[in-house]
């Protein structure tokens, strides 16, 4: 049976932030399924930092073809096709894209194991492969967080922030999280159980990283870049400090002028290490991260509350909503 797929598509590409005329919705049909193919009611999408770096040239993301739908990782439930143990009903995880039915390749989703009372959203939430799996990653494979460390987190009211900040917790550490704003630090510390939240907008972040430890950072989880990064580097503790490069949000508005850290040297003065990662770089370990990160759901100790932007016509929107900080938590689009 056909189905009408309205879809969101790049329509120009912009210097800068991107703007809601830069973007294009339309209605088509999807008439036939290939063999191998299935048809994804698209249920939640994640709105993540790295889909920007898709809409500008020469980005170290794919760019996206002028036309073409918007990436997105996101849930959906298969209404037609079939093929690599997938059915009608089934749930699924993939790159379903910025639109309300997805025709996608049946080997290119994942099947969602929903026992244990997991919900189909959990895999773009706590259990997500750009909110948890990220967060587990980055904290306990990359930068082997222990329980006696002190951790700082950056853009830690953001869905992977709010993950490293309940993480670090559950594994006995002292967290700092930093934030935009008195809203998000009273969340970090009510909500997430951080025991000191800074407002870079309002404070000298390095001199308050400086008074929150004394004694040093021991790992530092970067989701920002920029100054951040380098009030981190200016504060880390004696020896053996860690830091996980998640991502650098306040740098993917102008790629060909990135602003690299001027306290690098700090690495060497305090025998430190920095370290990027991908998160797909470590799928062997991602049932690891999941069984964690799913019995700490079930004993209440992980909960990522989920701002919500419903209809795909405002998927646009919602992207710039991600870059203006204007969201709290998980911020996702349901079609």
């Amino acid at each position: 049976m056909p189905h009408t797929n309205r879809r969101v598509f790049i329509r120009q590409y912009r210097e800068g932030m991107p703007a809601l005329e830069d973007f294009g919705i339309e209605d088509l049909e999807i008439a036939d399924v290939p063999a191998g193919h299935v048809v994804v009611k698209v249920d939640t999408l994640s709105m993540d930092a790295w889909i920007r770096t898709t809409l500008t040239p020469g980005s170290f993301h794919e760019t996206a073809p002028l036309g073409s739908t918007i990436r997105a990782l996101g849930v959906g439930q298969v209404v037609e096709g079939g093929g690599e143990g997938l059915a009608i009903g089934d749930w699924v995880f993939g790159m379903l894209a910025a639109q309300t039915h997805a025709l996608a390749p049946a080997a290119s989703l994942t099947k969602l194991d929903l026992s244990n009372s997991i919900q189909p959203r959990d895999y773009v939430g706590p259990l997500g492969l750009t909110t948890g799996l990220t967060a587990w990653v980055g904290l306990i494979a990359v930068a082997e967080v222990k329980a006696s460390d002190t951790v700082l987190v950056s853009g830690a009211a953001g869905a992977v922030g709010s993950m490293v900040v309940q993480l670090a917790k559950a594994r006995g550490c002292r967290v700092i999280g930093i934030a935009g704003g008195p809203d998000k630090c009273r969340y970090l510390k009510e909500k997430l159980g951080a025991d000191v939240a800074i407002d870079y907008k309002h404070a000298d972040v390095a001199a308050e990283v400086a008074a929150a430890a004394p004694g040093g950072i021991d790992v530092f989880f970067d989701n920002v870049g920029g100054e951040i990064l380098d009030a981190a580097l200016a504060n880390l503790a004696p020896a053996d400090a860690r830091i996980a490069i998640c991502g650098a949000i306040s740098q993917y508005s102008d790629l060909a002028n990135v602003r690299g850290p001027k306290n690098y040297l700090k690495l060497a003065e305090r025998n430190a290490a920095m370290k990027g990662f991908v998160v797909t770089h470590h799928a062997a370990r991602f049932a690891e991260a999941r069984a964690e990160i799913a019995a700490l759901m079930r004993e209440g100790k992980v909960n990522l509350p989920e701002h919500a932007v419903h209809g795909i016509d405002h998927f646009a929107e919602a992207l710039l909503l991600l870059f203006a900080g204007g969201h709290t938590g998980n911020l996702v689009v349901q079609p």
